[in-house]
């Protein structure tokens, strides 16, 4: 198949038409590869859509326990949070919690109330650690002390269930809708200011309104899009493009609200590359208004650029499309590194 039946494929599954029979089995290769969860459940193929079927199931099982232990902090909890990616943004994008596939639940909270929730967390029997073959392992302080401090997420927190389908809870604390390595962080105050009610599984939690909720997305994608570390772990996935085009078109967020909200936080340039892109892919005019909103002289700035800061950022020197189809783009980008950077993405992962 070539790269222009690729793309072409993917933008008919995107509007809902059926694919040529023939092609089937190469798209839904790719677009497994590439966690395009809701694309995925467009194919036509029986035993793609078994293999679809138990994947949905055990999903199902997962986020219920998620969201089951859980529950005392969503109840006991007087901090602003928001419960952010995963299934709660499934069931913004498709009314459907369980189109998105995911390995954990994601709260977001301000750096100052880490503690307070860690206490929490405690408390009802989680423990900041790794899972392995002989249970829960705690985190040593050296690796507390290195992911607080360079990250915009605390170490992740792990429960035991009783549920041999889920035995394990996992659950991510983020500080921040920008990444550790940013020079400049986000008002969080103003961030957490705008959630909302919302419950799965009649659990009741807070999530962020919709026009902030996609900034948070963008955000979160931009990080796996242009990260020195995750590239180098194959993060560059059209996934993340459908996820923010199935958000506009489905949600249909206000434009002029996210530019204000932007404005506010400085993230405007992100937001503007990562819509620019998935315009590019999807070719859907829908996307125009929020483009035109973001315009300005240095949103358009970073469209050829990988890295998430001045120090480290570079041209990608490929375009989109060979992004997204090239073989080997983690080898593709770790050639592009420094020195010092291929030291620092060893460090990450021997340490995250």
């Amino acid at each position: 198949m070539t790269n222009q039946q690729m793309i072409e494929s993917i933008r008919t599954l995107s509007t809902g038409r059926s694919l040529d029979p023939d092609l089937e089995t190469d798209i839904s290769n790719f677009l497994s590869r590439h966690g395009c969860d809701y694309l995925l459940t467009k194919i036509k193929n029986d035993s793609h859509r078994q293999h679809q079927a138990l994947e949905r199931a055990m999903n199902g099982i997962a986020i219920k326990e998620r969201y089951k232990a859980c529950t005392p902090l969503f109840s006991q909890s007087d901090i602003p949070y928001a419960v952010i990616k995963g299934a709660v943004l499934s069931q913004t994008m498709y009314q459907d919690p369980l189109i998105r596939a995911s390995g954990d639940i994601d709260i977001l909270i301000r750096r100052r109330d880490a503690d307070h929730l860690k206490q929490l967390l405690t408390e009802n029997g989680f423990v900041q650690g790794r899972i392995t073959d002989a249970g829960i392992v705690p985190f040593s302080r050296r690796e507390l002390l290195f992911q607080t401090a360079l990250s915009h997420q605390t170490a992740p927190y792990v429960k035991a269930t009783n549920n041999k389908l889920c035995p394990y809870i996992n659950v991510d604390i983020n500080m921040d809708i920008l990444w550790g390595e940013s020079d400049v962080k986000a008002d969080m105050d103003l961030v957490l200011s705008y959630t909302e009610s919302s419950s799965l599984f009649n659990i009741s939690f807070q999530k962020l309104t919709p026009e902030m909720e996609f900034i948070s997305l963008c955000l979160h994608h931009y990080k796996d899009l242009n990260s020195l570390y995750l590239l180098s772990n194959g993060s560059f996935k059209l996934g993340l493009f459908c996820e923010i085009y199935d958000y506009l078109r489905n949600v249909k967020p206000d434009a002029t609200l996210i530019s204000k909200f932007c404005e506010r936080t400085n993230v405007g340039q992100y937001l503007y590359v990562c819509i620019h892109q998935t315009r590019q892919i999807f070719d859907d005019p829908l996307l125009n208004p929020y483009l035109k909103s973001l315009e300005s002289d240095k949103n358009g700035s970073l469209l050829d650029s990988l890295g998430l800061n001045e120090r480290e950022r570079k041209s990608w020197g490929i375009d989109l499309f060979d992004r997204l189809l090239h073989p080997n783009l983690a080898d593709y980008v770790q050639d592009k590194l420094s020195d010092e950077e291929k030291e620092k993405v060893k460090l990450n992962r021997l340490l995250m």
